[in-house]
């Protein structure tokens, strides 16, 4: 069972009643769908070390500087 404060509830309830989306359950599965693809779109933490590491070492090598 999925809790709502009354005011999301309200929120929600009136977006439907609008008529931007069929029911709340529908708004709520193509929220989670569009959050599922930003998180694909966005880099993790883990995917920008790597990168800012792989940019440093290569900036290194074309610049001669020393890494140890």
């Amino acid at each position: 069972m999925i809790h709502l404060r009354p005011e999301t509830e309200r929120l929600l309830e009136d977006e439907v009643r609008k008529g931007h989306f069929q029911s709340v359950d529908e708004m709520i599965g193509m929220a989670i769908h569009a959050m599922r693809e930003q998180s694909k779109a966005e880099p993790t933490t883990a995917q920008k070390r790597r990168e800012a590491v792989e940019w440093a070492l290569d900036f290194a090598k074309n610049k001669a500087i020393p890494l140890g």
